[in-house]
């Protein structure tokens, strides 16, 4: 893999037949009381040692990526749109910044429908804001949360059930990572990288992957899940990619003690 394009909002590597691309739709902080320990506590200010603070608070980056090859044009997650917090709702001009648009994605595939991955979906006039997308994939179990989103009326018609195994394009297979959301998903990219949506929201979580979220679903489930997949990822060899990772959102883990480190990938 190597990088093509690199710029403030986004990151284009190559990757076999395909191409993807990180798009930064901004970032925000959250409250230190969003991770829990395996106790489901809040954790105490020692246990903060090696997070990503910004303010005192919490950093959290929202990431989408974009899948281009001879199958379509993916896009993994949509952002949080003007849905959620200020200083989100950045894809559009980190598509631009990419050298592309809104009108060359023709395949969506949502990791979850938590209003940061799937608000970028409609635009402000609530209509589609990618008009090419024929299809919206999202897992069997959350279609129903999906078709309740009061703004999301715009692309139900689109929708279409995503299983484990599943392609939504050529070269990318749906793997289940069930526990932040019923249905989380995970894909994997011509076998090499594993874009985990929100498998990990801070960096502390690799040293500690027994840390949670004070968000997940289902705390034990996310956390088996995480263990799961990074000892995958490890062992398989695989490239990682996550809508909250440190910049630029890619890299590669490796065992570290009783966890895992984060390498960002680089032009070198």
């Amino acid at each position: 893999m190597r990088i093509v394009r690199a710029g403030k909002l986004s990151v284009e590597v190559e990757l076999g037949a395909l191409r993807v691309i990180m798009l930064t739709d901004g970032e925000t902080i959250m409250p230190l009381d969003a991770l829990l320990g395996p106790d489901g506590m809040m954790l105490r200010e020692s246990d903060l040692v090696g997070a990503d603070l910004k303010d005192g608070e919490l950093r959290l980056p929202v990431r989408a990526f974009l899948v281009r090859g001879p199958g379509g044009c993916l896009l993994i997650d949509t952002g949080a749109g003007r849905a959620w917090h200020k200083g989100l709702g950045r894809l559009g001009a980190a598509m631009a910044e990419a050298g592309t648009g809104a009108q060359a994605v023709t395949q969506i595939a949502l990791s979850h429908t938590h209003i940061d991955h799937v608000s970028g979906l409609i635009g402000e006039d609530g209509g589609l804001a990618f008009p090419n997308a024929m299809r919206v994939f999202v897992a069997t179990e959350e279609i129903a949360t999906f078709r309740a989103l009061p703004r999301m009326g715009a692309a139900v018609m689109r929708l279409m059930p995503l299983e484990q195994g599943d392609g939504p394009i050529l070269g990318v297979t749906a793997i289940n990572a069930p526990g932040h959301s019923p249905g989380h998903m995970a894909f994997l990219v011509e076998g090499r990288l594993l874009i985990w949506g929100d498998l990990v929201h801070n960096a502390l979580q690799f040293a500690r992957p027994e840390i949670g979220w004070k968000y997940d679903d289902d705390l034990a489930l996310a956390r088996a899940s995480r263990l799961a997949l990074m000892e995958q990822a490890t062992e398989s060899g695989w490239l990682i990619a996550g809508a909250h990772l440190p910049g630029p959102g890619i890299g590669r883990i490796e065992r570290a003690g009783a966890g895992y480190s984060f390498h960002p990938v680089t032009r070198g």
